[in-house]
């Protein structure tokens, strides 16, 4: 008799479960995806979700197999974040998961596991787990909604070149000298940054809790990949709003790929973009200077003296004032940026003892200002780095708690992998890296949290320049 009764059991759990629909069916077993890929809308007791395909807009469709969980009343509203349920991964949402409590914080009327969605080749399984918890879902109109994220990017794509001016390619001397020129002028003074001794703008940034961070790490002049931020998650039209800030810790220029280390001209076209952005947006675009910030012989990759060459570039394409604004440029930038809910630098906490007044005066403290563009977290192979109490003693010097969190560039945890959580066993303690060319990452504000968000890289930078502009946008440009 058991094993009839096992028999019956598994016969049953082989079958296929029941497809979605277009009209909102309740999730009583098991719901799987069938034919193309459209967006799901999900009702969890009340609380919207979404599930959409992830397209990426270069390349075929079909490239990737990835999913997106987003919460379906902020997406497309403005920063909101998303989980991503790549092909072969699962995921239990619920209260439970840490990661959704943090992005959708779920009422109690969710469950704490109340469902599973697996993602087998890009088809998805939806699965029921805790029997309290009511779930309804069904196909949503792509018409109107999945096109709507290809639509939007897009027209940030567009809203970039606008911004620039024409085609996203390096300025003209004249041109780059007056924009490096105008933003060397908001930098000397730059907005939330307290004076120095001297009068100069200080470095330290204090940045407002009423803008949502958007924390870039290293882009090593990738230009496809500032694009996709960018046109990613309404980022762009938040900073058209107001409602975002977008803090580039430092290190945008010098290519770290083989075969690459020597060519500096996308590191000046990454510069003429900020510089662009920057122009556009003073009170929300922001740089933290990195160690490759810098014309000194000590930057180098693999012997190769990219300090030197960018300097080097920019007097031979440009001439020796742009040279010398750049310098200036470097000089001006803050070195540590901080609100109440996070604290980020380029390299890492100071190991000797520093105080507010030194971080504002830190161009008259030079060790000091070496050590936070240069400083990398204790490990194998670096047993001079930092350690979690120079991470505390950071933190109490700026008046931050023990659990806000420090974002920091500088250090890949490898060639392939952009973000390093809880760095070195130090807790709320991260890394993030912007630049690789298959993957890139950043950290975004979402309520209380910072989220980190990984993003799979595209070639945009020719897709947006081959953009058609309308005519009238083509004449403002001109203008």
């Amino acid at each position: 008799m058991l094993n009839r009764v096992r028999e019956l059991f598994l016969l049953t759990d082989q079958r296929e479960p029941p497809s979605l629909t277009d009209e909102p069916r309740p999730l009583v077993d098991r719901l799987r995806t069938i034919g193309e890929a459209r967006p799901i809308q999900l009702d969890l007791a009340g609380r919207s979700l979404r599930l959409y395909p992830e397209r990426p807009l270069s390349g075929p469709r079909q490239t990737t197999k990835d999913w997106i969980l987003v919460d379906g009343e902020r997406y497309l509203n403005g920063l909101s974040g998303f989980l991503r349920i790549a092909n072969g991964d699962r995921l239990r949402v619920g209260r439970a998961d840490e990661a959704c409590q943090r992005l959708f914080r779920f009422p109690t009327s969710v469950m704490r596991r109340q469902l599973e969605i697996a993602n087998d080749d890009g088809r998805l399984t939806i699965t029921r787990i805790d029997p309290g918890g009511e779930t309804y879902a069904h196909y949503m109109d792509d018409a109107e909604d999945g096109t709507r994220l290809i639509a939007n990017r897009l027209a940030s794509l567009k809203a970039i070149r606008r911004i620039f001016g024409g085609p996203i390619e390096l300025l003209q001397p004249e041109r780059a000298l007056a924009a490096l020129s105008t933003v060397n002028e908001i930098l000397r003074d730059e907005a939330y940054r307290p004076r120095d001794a001297l009068g100069r703008p200080g470095g330290l940034l204090n940045l407002p809790d009423d803008t949502v961070p958007v924390i870039v790490g290293d882009l090593h002049a990738n230009l496809d990949n500032l694009l996709k931020i960018l046109s990613e998650d309404e980022c762009l039209e938040s900073l058209e709003r107001g409602d975002a800030s977008l803090i580039i810790l430092g290190d945008a220029v010098h290519p770290q790929e083989d075969g690459a280390l020597t060519q500096m001209d996308t590191s000046l076209l990454m510069l003429d973009l900020i510089c662009m952005l920057k122009i556009r947006f003073p009170r929300n675009v922001f740089y933290i200077r990195g160690n490759h910030d810098s014309f000194d012989l000590l930057v180098s990759k693999a012997g190769i003296l990219q300090g030197v060459l960018l300097k080097n570039r920019a007097r031979k394409l440009r001439g020796r004032r742009y040279m010398e604004e750049l310098e200036e440029f470097f000089e001006l930038l803050p070195y540590v940026a901080r609100s109440s809910g996070f604290i980020a630098c380029h390299g890492g906490p100071p190991r000797g003892q520093a105080t507010l007044s030194d971080l504002v005066n830190i161009r008259s403290r030079q060790r000091l200002a070496l050590e936070i563009i240069w400083n990398r977290v204790r490990r194998p192979g670096h047993p001079g780095g930092y350690t979690k109490r120079h991470v505390r003693a950071f933190r109490k010097t700026l008046g931050a708690g023990e659990q806000t969190p420090l974002i920091v560039g500088h250090t890949p945890h490898s060639s392939e992998e952009t973000l390093w959580l809880d760095v070195g066993k130090i807790e709320n303690h991260h890394i993030v890296y912007s630049a690789n060319e298959h993957n890139l990452s950043v950290f975004i504000g979402v309520g209380r949290d910072l989220i980190p968000l990984e993003y799979h890289a595209e070639a945009l930078l020719d897709l947006t320049n081959a953009l058609n502009i309308p005519e009238q946008d083509r004449a403002e440009l001109a203008s």
